[in-house]
């Protein structure tokens, strides 16, 4: 495909004028044109995490899936996926972030990916139909109470085979909140000074669209959230790679099947499955303990080894 750069520059200029620079998805428009530069900027690792996840996982190839982005930022997922075929639908709250996503689906000819600007908390089966696939890429922790609970729930109903969750998850259980009778903990993080201006909170293209604070879940409260809303298993991404993520983000997949009745135990149908307790005894093998690493038979065997040694 032949571009015109000047053209895709000219129009790249006035977007950063009137939205201002694009903060964190360097997308590859072209020749040498990307919407940041042409260098490696952070968010590419977590792609290519995303992509083989959703790939390894469909079981069919990715122009046969209908993919959901959530507060899609500036759009590099929803692009990408829609780049290999899928047909994407990208919700996101700010003007500034989808109109530079918009500018991305125009210069790369993409009529397979649908942009709503919207805040995602309105998702429905109703309005926006079900997908193979749903991403929610950095937009539950930036959610309060009851709203990161019902979200849940719409991403469960809109979803018809996997979610991949990528999120922070609190490292205290300081708060306690119950939502439809389940007991859900964790802590709460500020996203707005109370005294700032829609106009001002609009602006702030790494925050809540309005709540001032935001509740983050526990990773055993995530877990049973995912649980109760009707996800069968859960899994956590390590390969691909993110070496600099930090330790209180993690990449989820919750999947959405089909429980399955045992035969060979069966006393185990009628137990429910109650979830992880939310704090719980870690348990080793013996020969990670220290005394069982350095029992006298232990201490034995490696002091032969120490003296045999030429």
């Amino acid at each position: 495909m032949t571009i015109n750069v000047e053209s895709i520059e000219q129009r790249k200029r006035e977007i950063i004028r009137r939205y201002g620079e694009w903060t964190a998805h360097n997308i590859h428009l072209g020749g040498d044109v990307y919407t940041i530069d042409r260098r490696i900027v952070g968010d590419e690792i977590k792609l290519r995490r995303i992509v083989q996840v959703v790939a390894d996982l469909s079981g069919r190839p990715l122009e046969q899936l209908r993919i959901l982005d959530l507060a899609c930022l500036e759009g590099l997922y929803a692009v990408e996926l829609a780049r290999h075929g899928a047909r994407v639908v990208a919700i996101e709250g700010r003007e500034a972030n989808i109109e530079k996503a918009r500018f991305a689906k125009e210069v790369l000819g993409l009529g397979n990916l649908e942009l709503i600007r919207d805040d995602v908390r309105h998702l429905s089966r109703q309005q926006h139909g079900q997908f193979d696939v749903v991403l929610c890429l950095g937009i539950l922790y930036h959610l309060d109470v009851p709203e990161v609970f019902t979200f849940l729930e719409r991403i469960a109903e809109v979803c018809q085979r996997f979610a991949v969750i990528d999120t922070h998850v609190s490292l205290h259980d300081r708060e306690c909140h119950v939502y439809r009778e389940n007991k859900y903990w964790g802590a709460s993080y500020p996203e707005h000074r109370a005294d700032v201006t829609p106009e001002e909170k609009a602006k702030a293209l790494w925050a809540s669209l309005d709540n001032t604070k935001s509740f983050w879940l526990t990773r055993p409260s995530l877990y049973n959230g995912l649980l109760h809303v009707g996800f069968t298993s859960v899994y956590e991404c390590h390969t691909p790679a993110e070496p600099v993520k930090p330790y209180d983000r993690t990449t989820l997949v919750a999947m959405k099947g089909r429980l399955v009745t045992l035969a060979s135990s069966p006393l185990i149908n009628a137990v429910p499955d109650t979830g992880w307790p939310e704090r719980h005894t870690k348990t080793v093998h013996p020969n990670q303990r220290s005394f069982g690493a350095w029992s006298p038979g232990r201490f034995k065997e490696m002091f032969k080894r120490f003296v045999s040694r030429p």
